[in-house]
């Protein structure tokens, strides 16, 4: 925790000027030192009986780094780990990560519902998305993300630090460069490992534990500048500069990582233990031997233990050196009187302040699948190479028992007699199947979707409907890891930093603000999604541009194309309500094309009745002609039958035609009305 802001208010910093007058008592081996050790040292081992070796071997297996606890069997050679789990964790890390930042703007700063001027919210979340990004916060958050998935609890520390803004500038002058800037502070996230992480036992949260400790080694030279800075105790340079001790690797994780491992020389490294929690105010007030009394912090920031006799407790953040120098002790400096430290469970456990990840999920396929591969490159040595049994007494002393092109092998007797090869068996077949089984335990484990267990899906009966089942149940569990993540990691963090940027840096951002951090779909979701859309937009009729092209705007903003700002662009302008211009040229079209409708109609009647016309006259000549001829009366009534017929086509085709023009006027009428209404609006 870099805080090196200027004292305000119950701030109460190390750097203050009665901090040179402290004896070695209140650097070294003082009572607070003491007192925090002393919780540092059971809580930590507390923890290591508990998860250090499975912290290890999860970090082993996701590395692929082979260490000899993890052999199956004593008589096991191979080191082969098979990276099923890595993929699996990988996998379900990217897809979060796309879930979280999968956008440009990854989240929003709504403003207050009685603020009806919306854009100094809007203008706080572009400055703070700048300041995210000059820290590089996603990529912390990345690995915090990472380190859940693997252990099943990420852990960052909001750090506050006030550093120079520096610029490139040029001398009008001169024309020489130098770099120029103002003081700016910083919000930054820093990722921490659960095992240089050290909480209370007893509580399930980070607020509801005494305190917590974060154990890491620095380098010698950065303790030293921030002495010589005043952000840690001056008085502590001659104790720390005597101190420095080579990087230890007395953990699980670190013992097989070959970085972790250094020579014996001086590696000028310096252990901090930095503690965030409640300590006595009377060891906090001797540590700081500061002369001005607390009685104004005891009111708020003071909670009273009855159960200890060591008098009130306060939120304090203290940073010792090597277990004995006491860098720095001050009591919370942040208004809200928060601890600087979030952890998450990446996914949960009741009751439990350790969370689940990936590794613990796929740990016992892995550990199966490892054991089958390893038995199959075994036995496949056994057979490859070959064995060779030899009479020892009827073999030459001396005779270097070896196998290579042209070995001339010399036997006291018939060579097939002295000589055998030896034969073990042959490579049982079924391990491949197996192998591929143990491998589909840790997709149903870890809920990883595989692309190349999708492709074997399509390959068999309903091979898109499998398909299409794999990717909505993995879709599922990413969205609420997405959603965890998001709820107990990003909203913190956003939160946390706004309100420290609100209190040392208040003129670059107001102090009204609500947070609300909106994750997008990760990458699978996206595709399922899209092709539900394209599916839709293939059932639905042409007849409906408007929703086709809404529906294709959803397409587009679920991919991923160079261009898509562009098709996004035409969609909108083509989604858009036309301009008045435009209304007035489709509503002269439309005219236009009604009264050719009426022309046409009218046209089509005119035909009728002249059609009509002609059939009457051909009935009155069949008539006449019927008179004349010498035909049978049967012969006359089946004429007239069917003359009668035709008249009463005649007649429906008649009255077809008048219910169409009266439909026309109508349409005409209706028509008339909307150019009114419009021309009254």
């Amino acid at each position: 925790m870099s805080v090196n802001l200027p004292t305000s208010g119950n701030q109460v910093l190390v750097d203050s000027p009665d901090v040179a007058q402290q004896d070695d008592r209140a650097v070294q081996g003082n009572q607070l030192t003491s007192w925090l050790i002393a919780r540092a040292v059971p809580w930590e081992a507390f923890r290591d009986r508990g998860y250090s070796n499975r912290w290890g071997e999860y970090w082993r297996m996701w590395r692929g780094m082979w260490a000899s606890e993890d052999r199956n069997r004593s008589s096991e050679r191979s080191r082969l780990i098979a990276p099923a789990l890595a993929q699996a964790i990988e996998m379900s890390v990217s897809e979060i990560e796309e879930g979280l930042f999968g956008k440009e703007v990854w989240f929003d700063v709504p403003d207050n519902i009685e603020d009806q001027d919306k854009k100094d919210a809007t203008a706080a979340r572009d400055q703070l998305i700048e300041d995210f990004d000059m820290v590089n916060l996603k990529d912390n958050v990345s690995e915090s993300v990472l380190v859940g998935a693997i252990y099943g609890t990420g852990i960052v520390k909001i750090n506050v630090e006030v550093v120079e803004d520096k610029q490139m500038a040029r001398d009008d002058v001169t024309k020489k460069l130098s770099a120029k800037g103002d003081e700016k502070v910083v919000v930054s996230v820093e990722s921490i490992r659960p095992d240089e992480f050290i909480p209370d036992p007893s509580g399930r949260t980070i607020q509801e534990m005494l305190g917590c400790f974060h154990r890491v080694q620095k380098p010698l030279h950065s303790v030293l500048e921030k002495i010589e800075l005043g952000i840690y105790n001056k008085s502590a340079l001659p104790l720390v500069s005597g101190t420095a001790t080579p990087l230890s690797s007395n953990n699980a994780i670190d013992q097989h990582d070959p970085q972790a491992v250094l020579s014996d020389g001086d590696s000028d490294t310096v252990e901090i233990l930095e503690y965030h929690g409640k300590v006595p105010l009377n060891l906090l007030n001797e540590a700081i031997a500061n002369r001005t009394p607390l009685d104004e912090v005891i009111s708020s920031d003071v909670a009273q233990r009855p159960d200890s006799d060591q008098g009130p407790m306060v939120e304090a953040i203290v940073t010792i050196a090597n277990n004995s120098v006491l860098l720095r002790a001050m009591i919370n400096p942040f208004v809200m009187k928060d601890r600087s430290i979030i952890a998450y469970q990446f996914e949960k456990v009741p009751g439990r302040f350790w969370g689940r990840g990936v590794a613990e999920k796929g740990y016992n396929p892995q550990k199966a699948l490892d054991a089958e591969l390893r038995s199959r490159i075994d036995a496949l040595g056994f057979i490859s190479s070959p064995m060779i049994g030899i009479d020892s007494g009827r073999v030459p002393r001396g005779f270097k028992m070896e196998v290579k092109p042209g070995k001339v092998w010399l036997t006291q007797g018939p060579p097939n007699e002295v000589i055998r090869p030896v034969e073990i068996g042959n490579l049982q077949q079924a391990t491949f199947s197996q192998a591929t089984e143990m491998e589909r335990m840790v997709q149903m484990g870890t809920g990883a979707f595989d692309t190349a267990s999708s492709i074997k899906a399509q390959k068999g009966e309903g091979g898109a409907a499998n398909t299409s089942l794999m990717m909505g149940a993995f879709v599922k569990r990413s969205k609420r890891a997405i959603r965890n993540v998001n709820d107990n990691l990003l909203v913190p963090v956003i939160t946390k930093s706004m309100w420290r940027y609100m209190q040392f840096a208040p003129t670059r951002y107001p102090q009204d603000y609500k947070f609300l951090v909106k994750p997008t779909l990760g990458i699978v979701a996206r595709e399922v999604e899209a092709i539900q859309l394209t599916q839709l937009m293939g059932m639905l009729p042409q007849e409906f541009p408007q929703v086709n092209l809404a529906i294709a705007q959803g397409i587009i903003e679920l991919s991923a194309v160079h261009n898509k700002g562009q098709v996004m662009a035409a969609l909108e302008a083509a989604l858009a309500p036309p301009s008045e211009e435009e209304q007035q040229k489709q509503k002269k079209m439309a005219d236009v094309q009604f009264e050719a409708e009426i022309a046409q109609a009218q046209g089509a009647l005119l035909d009728n009745q002249k059609t009509m016309a002609e059939m009457r006259k051909i009935l009155a000549e069949a008539e006449v002609a019927s008179r004349e001829a010498d035909v049978s009366e049967e012969k006359v009534r089946q004429e007239q039958q069917r003359i009668q017929i035709q008249v009463g086509e005649l007649i429906q085709l008649e009255t077809q035609n008048r219910i169409a023009m009266k439909r026309l006027a109508l349409q005409e009428k209706q028509l008339d009305q909307k150019a009114r209404q419009a021309d009254s609006s």
